[in-house]
């Protein structure tokens, strides 16, 4: 099949190659074979080296049977891959241009933190997940307003711990750093200082049309298709640091492209985004990003130099900034429910596995 950059207009900006390679290179033969075998219902993915870029897309939208087929155009729910594509790099251009000490107390951006707990903490802790914030549950911040949510997100308690221990709250807290010093809600900093300028469709605001639904929720309404799934950036008008971001496999990967050829910010900051910051036996964290480890998402012959980050919603990317080799498997995993045993995680590897060795 054939396909016109007009109807991917970002892409022509900088692919080299472009071709839809259905079930021709194994990564997406394996995906392709997940999707028919199911529960999950469709995939869009993208592989290449650089602006070298194929892309696929497989199954249909829903577990809907008279659903429509997934398109290179279809926009899924990106979940935590916010996290790395909005509130990393709006960070990191901060760091760089002078704005934002990654290693000082986050007090001297937000004195109205005094005297409680998080006071102390630094970016550096925050965007690592080292702080000693509790994992975030679902509907902690639920019928809140947006302002009540953050600033019950900079009042939370700290463990005593500071290992790695994965949560939301450190990028709630990062969404009140970033509003404060670009003076703007999140989703305009995220259009105005990264989006835009790159001619890239992530979005806050998806068109409904194009987005394939996630979950079956009575209490939120229904089928969710084009509102953020993320129970907690839903209290935040669907505007977060952690979750709210949608986007096309295409979207994900030209932005790791865009990062990898330094047109976001310069070499330093690519590399104080891919140092690691902190390790433990499970886990290994980078400036925002997860640095390679055993049986990690990324797949065992990943190399030690590879990064990624996933999505609860089923979304995930990976990439290599040695060999500049860029991975995105973007599913909705989540449809009809969470609740379906999905095996996203033997996806997720075995998709990776393939690609690596490719």
């Amino acid at each position: 099949m054939n396909v016109s950059l007009e109807t991917i207009p970002c892409l022509s900006l900088i692919c080299e190659v472009l071709r839809y390679a259905r079930a021709v290179n194994p990564a997406f033969e394996m995906v392709e074979n997940a999707i028919k075998i199911g529960p999950i219902p469709g995939a869009s993915v993208a592989l290449g080296v650089g602006a070298n870029l194929e892309f696929a897309c497989f199954g249909r939208l829903s577990s809907d049977l008279e659903s429509s087929q997934v398109m290179l155009d279809t926009v899924y729910d990106l979940a935590s891959l916010t996290k790395v594509l909005v509130t990393v790099p709006l960070l990191l251009k901060l760091i760089e241009q002078g704005r934002l000490d990654p290693k000082a107390p986050i007090l001297e951006f937000l004195p109205e933190i005094k005297g409680l707990p998080l006071q102390d903490s630094t970016i550096l802790e925050l965007v690592s997940h080292t702080t000693g914030l509790q994992a975030l549950s679902r509907l902690r911040f639920w019928n809140l307003a947006r302002q009540a949510a953050l600033e019950r997100a900079l009042s939370e308690p700290l463990n005593k711990s500071r290992e790695i221990l994965y949560s939301d709250q450190g990028f709630m807290v990062l969404t009140c750093i970033l509003e404060k010093l670009y003076g703007a809600r999140l989703d305009t900093v995220a259009r105005v200082e990264l989006f835009g300028p790159l001619g890239l469709g992530l979005t806050y605001q998806p068109e409904i049309a194009k987005s394939a639904p996630t979950e079956f929720l009575p209490e939120r309404g229904g089928l969710i298709v084009g509102r953020v799934h993320d129970e907690n950036t839903a209290a935040l008008d669907g505007v977060s640091g952690h979750a709210g971001l949608f986007g096309t496999a295409g979207d994900v990967a030209l932005f790791l492209v865009y990062l990898l050829q330094g047109r976001m910010f310069g070499t330093e900051m690519l590399e104080l985004m891919t140092t690691q910051i902190a390790r433990t036996q499970n886990d290994a964290r980078a400036f925002g990003w997860v640095l390679a480890h055993y049986n990690w998402s990324g797949g065992d012959l990943a190399p030690k130099t590879a990064l990624g980050h996933t999505g609860f919603t089923g979304t995930g990317a990976w990439f290599d900034p040695r060999t500049h080799q860029i991975h995105v498997l973007l599913t909705n995993r989540v449809n009809p429910s969470r609740e379906v045993q999905s095996g996203i995680l033997e996806l997720r590897r075995g998709f990776n596995d393939i690609a690596w060795k490719t």
